[in-house]
């Protein structure tokens, strides 16, 4: 429908998601989101008892962007154009970058050589500081993929291009404006720690959690199986928390698919997976491989496959595992 022959507005049906289930989406993105830094404007005492929750919605909006980016919540260009804007805001970055780090690279070549972020790409061991260490590298291995599509899309002047302005301009002016109302609202020195701790951290660890995720889901795995490439984290309590996040294999086989149908999906063909690659939970495969690791070489993995493989880092020889710790496997 048009007004004034000038603005365009989208159908109403357009404006409606297009599986029941992000309604639940649509809440935590529009109350949740946002319910924790207004809480601590309001309140700046409130600020660090807030941080877990908003370090939750940190993680969210990583899950809601990745999920956007392959099976988009609304059919309407107008509402994906502003939702995908809005969740660029506490994500902490354009959106538009999964499409050339995630879509075009890493689900081509999942932990393979050309993937950028493959887990062993410094080191084949898993321990606590490896998986540091990747998750604050992996922006900057990914930042190459990133500036090349944007100059390609810039030369194109499409829909691309425009989708990657409008996200970068509603990030950096968003976060200007929260910065400068911290301070009108608090002064400088308690508007800025407000800021700080309700707006900024959240949304710069929020890649840094995708790229914790992603490591955790793929290292030891075997990525020349068609079947075990990638670990799963089954808990449905833990997935419903996290909009079923853990079913990673088949996100990679049916990408596009509505993340809602995920678990139907990994039932019907968990039993060609490595038991040892359906884990109960991520914290405690966490625990296992960062904790009770330096207790006990019981627990931990060890990479999985048919042949041996050399640490990238030590030239070590990393001997294959038919198994990981005795409380990894789903039970």
């Amino acid at each position: 429908m048009r007004i004034a022959g000038s603005v365009t507005l989208a159908h109403p049906a357009l404006m409606r998601p297009r599986n029941d289930s992000d309604y639940r989406t649509l809440l935590w993105a529009f109350v949740l989101f946002p319910l924790a830094p207004g809480l601590s404007y309001w309140r700046p005492s409130l600020a660090l008892w807030l941080l877990p929750l908003g370090l939750y919605c940190a993680y969210c909006s990583g899950v809601f962007t990745h999920n956007q980016t392959h099976c988009s919540v609304f059919a309407g260009r107008a509402p994906t154009l502003f939702y995908s804007a809005w969740l660029s805001i506490f994500y902490g970055c354009p959106i538009a970058a999964w499409i050339p780090t995630h879509v075009l690279n890493h689900h081509r070549f999942p932990n393979r050589e050309p993937d950028v972020t493959r887990t062993d790409r410094h080191s084949g061991e898993h321990t606590l500081w490896q998986a540091l260490r990747y998750t604050l590298m992996a922006g900057a291995w990914q930042l190459p993929l990133v500036l090349e599509y944007a100059r390609r899309v810039r030369r194109k002047q499409n829909q691309k291009w425009r989708d990657v302005c409008v996200q970068t301009s509603a990030l950096v002016l968003a976060q200007l404006g929260l910065c400068v109302l911290a301070i009108w609202l608090h002064g400088p020195r308690i508007g800025v720690a407000t800021y700080a701790v309700a707006v900024l951290l959240p949304a710069l660890l929020a890649p840094h959690f995708m790229f914790f995720t992603n490591y955790i889901q793929h290292v030891h795995c075997d990525a020349a199986s068609p079947d075990d490439y990638c670990r799963n984290f089954v808990s449905p309590f833990a997935n419903w928390l996290v909009f079923q996040n853990g079913y990673h294999t088949v996100h990679h086989e049916q990408p596009s698919t509505h993340w809602s149908l995920y678990p139907a999906l990994h039932a019907a063909r968990q039993h060609r997976i490595h038991p040892s690659l359906n884990v109960r939970s991520m914290f405690g495969f966490c625990v296992e491989n960062y904790v009770l690791r330096g207790v006990s070489r019981r627990f931990g993995t060890a990479p999985l496959g048919g042949v041996s493989r050399v640490d990238a880092g030590t030239g070590r020889q990393l001997q294959p595992a038919v198994n990981v710790g005795p409380t990894s496997s789903v039970r």
